[in-house]
């Protein structure tokens, strides 16, 4: 059972994004009972493998930091806390504006005197409820994913799974968007139409998944990469012989899939994406540079050689197919187009009426209206800014504990990577945080913590990453 649940995490890894990325009902439906699936058969392996005094077998080594685990809990007590229905003295006391408003909607409920009626914070309960249940099954996935992937060819393996997953999307992409097709599983597109989405709606989120997968692809091809250089005075059949090793064609393929990525990520057109990876390159690049002592300054330098050389690739071949249409994406006619400026102000307002515990989750989509000041014919659902709408609909105090887990997290993960000397697991720790780093700064402009794929692969990230940086192979 045990395997099984690792196959099965597996293949909710390579399933998640086809569905548009998961955004379709059915599909978060179908995510959520495969992780109950899952669970059912870890708790059933677990009971199963029990000694005979009721102990577990084995303990995990590695573990979350416990502040981690109460800033976690306290976001999530949160949102089961906006569920609750409350007294209307204690609402208006805590939330006023929330108060008004379902006064206003249910005068009948909040009779003027003694504010007798029992309300929820939140405004649009069912989508809260929909929305806390997504969050939980997230935090549970990531949970069997750091207490499965657990042995070296494991966690290689799951890489690799992630990595596929990313090499599907960007090559999938650029085949429709070049074919002249233009067509996701046979759907035409009407959204993004010019730019490689793979399998997702938007632009943006398909960079935003490509953008955690690069960063991983580029520290395992770090991890198995042979670090060695001609001799001096090899002859012409010992450098044959050199290039025919299996393990430095391995490198080839992984490099080649790094760079089909990055190339997904430029022809996604997003701009935000294509600034974002030459960020990470760059924050994996200083990172290496940075650790390590004088003894290992040649490998280090090797290693910032190899990432330099792939973007090299992704650049000259970007040229080679016709970057203009990337280009024209940063035109000053069409940066004046954006919303998003506009977009933020109206949050910032909403987060200044409902402070403390917020809207409710999920509920943005419908209390972003009181704050549209134009005719704006577009349904606004997001804030273009996972900061802004998290602390609109969560509040700031449950807000700011998952802003500082998610950023409190990587300084501690980055710590412990850099007093690790195995080369895998360097490699793949580096790509899992800067590919949460890559996420982390795109949330700055748009909502990619709210696609279900990405944010599957962003709590897989920092579980790998947690699990990882505290197993011990071969140092």
């Amino acid at each position: 059972m045990n395997r099984a649940v690792f196959w099965g995490l597996c293949a909710v890894l390579l399933f998640i994004p086809l569905p548009f990325g998961g955004v379709e009902e059915w599909a978060v439906f179908a995510f959520e009972a495969a992780v109950f699936g899952l669970f059912a058969l870890h708790v059933a392996d677990t009971i199963s493998s029990r000694g005979k005094n009721g102990e577990p077998a084995d303990a995990p080594g590695p573990t979350v930091p416990l502040w981690g685990k109460w800033l976690l809990a306290v976001f999530l007590a949160a949102a089961v806390l906006q569920l609750i229905p409350l007294p209307g003295g204690m609402l208006r006391v805590i939330s006023p504006r929330t108060f008004e408003v379902h006064r206003s909607m249910h005068s009948g409920s909040f009779p003027e005197l003694g504010g007798q009626g029992w309300r929820a914070v939140s405004l649009v309960p069912a989508l809260s409820v929909s929305e806390l249940i997504k969050y939980v099954f997230y935090f549970l996935f990531g949970w069997l994913v750091f207490n499965h992937v657990t042995t070296k060819k494991r966690i290689e393996t799951f890489v690799l799974v992630m990595i596929g997953a990313g090499v599907f999307e960007s090559f999938y992409g650029l085949a429709e968007l070049f074919g002249g097709g233009e067509k996701i599983f046979g759907y035409k597109k009407v959204y993004h139409v010019g730019s490689a989405t793979g399998t997702f709606i938007n632009r943006n989120h398909c960079a935003g998944f490509l953008e955690m997968i690069l960063p991983l692809s580029l520290g395992y091809l770090l991890a198995k990469a042979d670090f060695f250089s001609f001799r001096k005075g090899m002859g012409l059949k010992d450098k044959i012989l050199w290039f025919s090793q299996e393990r430095l064609q391995k490198c080839i393929v992984y490099g080649l899939s790094a760079a089909v990525i990055g190339l997904g990520i430029c022809f996604t057109r997003s701009r935000t994406g294509i600034f974002v990876f030459f960020t990470a390159v760059f924050l994996m690049a200083v990172s290496l540079s940075m650790a390590g002592g004088r003894r290992k300054h040649s490998r280090r330098k090797r290693q910032v050689r190899i990432i330099r050389t792939v973007v090299l690739v992704v650049l000259s071949s970007a040229v080679l197919i016709g970057i203009k249409p990337v280009i024209e994406r940063f035109s000053w006619k069409d940066l004046m187009r954006e919303q998003r400026p506009i977009y933020f102000r109206n949050t910032v307002e909403m987060i200044k009426d409902f402070p403390l515990l917020g809207t409710g989750a999920g509920s943005y989509v419908f209390v972003y209206g009181m704050y549209e000041k134009t005719c704006d014919p577009v349904l606004v659902d997001h804030a273009h800014n996972d900061y802004l709408e998290l602390a609109a609909e969560s509040g700031l105090v449950a807000a700011a504990c998952l802003v500082l887990f998610a950023w409190g997290a990587l300084g501690w993960l980055w710590g412990r990577w850099w007093k690790r000397r195995d080369q895998l697991v360097r490699g793949i720790v580096l790509g899992c945080l800067v590919g949460v780093a890559a996420v982390l700064i795109h949330s700055l402009t748009d909502f990619n913590l709210r696609i279900p794929a990405n944010a599957v692969y962003f709590v897989t990230l920092y579980a790998l990453a947690f699990r990882v940086v505290g197993t011990k192979f071969d140092e």
